[in-house]
């Protein structure tokens, strides 16, 4: 008996130990009143993060494809493009303005249509740009990938010409860029970095890269030939790319023509000129 007694002690210590050990589960009103709590609420899913939007600054226009999300509303939603007149069309707002206007623009416009018309009351939408096709730069000539290159955020000169690829191997050292104004070429040297390659482009503008011009090197050399043109270079360094004279050449005794006319007392540390033909004489004995 003692022994049951002892056991019914200890599994009702055991029992109290544990409840003393729960969290409180319920609350009392001021009455005193007992009042049954619910579990704590799971914790809520992390949101999920907002798809890329279109680069600060980026005006839409036609052809553009657009995804217009109206949250908690999913049968006004849309992806469509951008009609020729500028505009797109939304359930119940019918045609909507969309040219020139920022994506945060067009969303805010978006929202105003559907609350000043009573259809939602503080609706949150947000737009985004699927595809970039009304704001392109051309890039044609001696480079890798020529084409429509969209201005989906702001370049230079370089900056779009290192995305076509960079000017190949048989390309200048330069690009033609022909501005969308009209303003007429202008030749650019992709060695001044400070000057016209940083020039920011617009809509419409249209780089060309030329093959690159040539100088020609020939007479008592060890590999005569025509060679690409680099603004700043001299004779001497041309006459390296030749490989240099034979043990006939002498490099006091060169002879340069230009634009088919021959040029006196030159050196080989003067600047060659594109077109410019070297001629390395034999030496006199």
């Amino acid at each position: 008996m003692r022994y049951i007694i002892l056991a019914r002690s200890l599994s009702v210590a055991l029992t109290a130990s544990t409840v003393l050990a729960l969290p409180a589960m319920a609350q009392t009103n001021g009455a005193g009143v007992t009042l049954a709590s619910t579990p704590p609420a799971p914790a809520a899913a992390p949101a999920k993060a907002a798809a890329p939007a279109a680069p600060e600054g980026y005006r839409l226009g036609p052809d553009d494809e657009v995804k217009v999300a109206v949250y908690g509303q999913p049968d006004l939603s849309v992806t469509t493009r951008v009609k020729a007149d500028g505009t797109i069309r939304l359930a119940m707002l019918g045609a909507v303005d969309v040219r020139g206007k920022t994506t945060a623009e067009l969303a805010d416009a978006i929202a105003a249509g559907y609350s000043n018309g009573g259809y939602l009351e503080r609706p949150s939408v947000n737009v985004e740009v699927s595809q970039f096709v009304s704001r392109f730069v051309t890039v044609l000539g001696n480079v890798p990938q020529a084409g429509n290159y969209p201005l989906d955020r702001p370049y230079t000169v370089a900056a779009m010409l290192a995305r076509a690829g960079g000017a190949n191997a048989t390309g200048a050292n330069a690009v033609i860029l022909t501005p969308a104004d009209g303003s007429g070429p202008v030749r650019i040297s992709l060695a001044e970095m400070n000057a016209g390659a940083s020039r920011r482009l617009v809509p419409g503008d249209i780089l060309f890269v030329p093959p690159a011009e040539k100088i020609y090197v020939y007479g008592q050399v060890q590999g005569p030939g025509a060679f690409n043109f680099v603004p700043g270079q001299t004779f001497r360094q041309a006459l390296a790319l030749a490989g240099g004279p034979t043990l006939a050449g002498s490099t006091k005794r060169i002879k340069v023509r230009r634009g088919g006319k021959e040029v006196e007392n030159l050196t080989l540390d003067d600047a060659v000129q594109p077109e410019d033909v070297l001629v390395i004489r034999e030496k006199l004995f």
